[in-house]
């Protein structure tokens, strides 16, 4: 659901601009979303809107991330996230997602 809203909002965005006849949008995603889930939401939405056919391509934002209980630095994966928390794979302490739960464009072509 969560990227759902996400991808409403962009769309929301764009044809608020009044953008039509576009053939890319590329945006930053941290780890709270989907890639795939992203796709397929934007693919369903933009039917029958000026955005139609146009194809949505995301960057996966890196969440370098150390665990303030055990020290431990890692990558954030999605395994990772659970809600809008990210969960220490070692020890399972969990600390908030701060940047990494928006979207952003880098472009639009």
């Amino acid at each position: 659901m969560h990227d759902h809203h996400a991808v409403e909002a962009l769309i929301q965005r764009l044809t608020d601009a009044g953008l039509r006849d576009l053939t890319e949008v590329r945006i930053q995603a941290g780890p709270t979303f989907s890639p795939e889930a992203l796709d397929q939401t934007y693919t369903m939405l933009t039917q029958d809107t000026p955005l139609e056919g146009s194809r949505l391509v995301v960057v996966e934002l890196s969440d370098e991330r150390e665990c303030s209980a055990c020290g431990r630095s890692w990558v954030v994966r999605r395994e990772d996230v659970a809600g809008h928390l990210v969960l220490c794979p070692s020890c399972g302490s969990p600390s908030p997602i701060e940047g990494g739960a928006s979207i952003e464009v880098l472009g639009i072509s």
